[in-house]
């Protein structure tokens, strides 16, 4: 099952899971926003990985192929839920904290704050909103995005950039259109 061409790759589904479950999880979760629930990404993402598991040809990392996976998926129940909100009008928002109790103000503020980020994130173009989500939410380097995505360097720094330029417009739009 191990292809001997592809760097990091696992030995089973099981080691597989054990490994990569929680970085797909944080990358759902990243990726996703508020409104996917990262539980059934991951489900996905490792359904597809056992099917596809004997047939993997090693041409990329296991992790970009991974990250790759994910971020499909994870695009698609961001359609979903937007699908599901225009439709119906309501939302389904996953608890992501402990179960803390804050105050009322400041709940509602982070929640709105979140919200506006979010929706922001959401009307950039996919490959945008990737790479901003990793460099500046994952932590990650311009390096280890061009290596987990297979791109050039010169293109996620550019990619970047826009990102960077196009967040920045979407959120005065998003301010713009609470405070009116």
């Amino acid at each position: 099952m191990t292809s001997p061409t592809c760097e990091g790759f696992p030995a089973s589904f099981e080691e597989a899971y054990r490994e990569w479950a929680d970085t797909a999880a944080r990358w759902a979760q990243q990726l996703g926003g508020s409104g996917v629930e990262v539980d059934d990404v991951v489900q996905e993402v490792f359904l597809v990985l056992s099917r596809q598991l004997g047939r993997f040809r090693g041409e990329a990392r296991f992790s970009t192929w991974l990250f790759e996976s994910t971020r499909k998926i994870t695009a698609n129940h961001r359609r979903r839920h937007r699908w599901r909100f225009w439709r119906t009008g309501t939302q389904h928002v996953p608890d992501r904290e402990p179960s803390t109790i804050p105050a009322p103000d400041a709940e509602l503020e982070r929640r709105q704050t979140i919200d506006r980020f979010y929706r922001a994130l959401d009307k950039l173009p996919e490959k945008y909103r990737t790479v901003l989500v990793l460099y500046e939410i994952e932590d990650m380097s311009t390096e280890d995005i061009a290596d987990l995505r297979g791109l050039n360097l010169s293109t996620v720094r550019v990619q970047l950039g826009r990102a960077r330029e196009n967040f920045i417009k979407q959120y005065r739009q998003v301010l713009g259109k609470g405070r009116s």
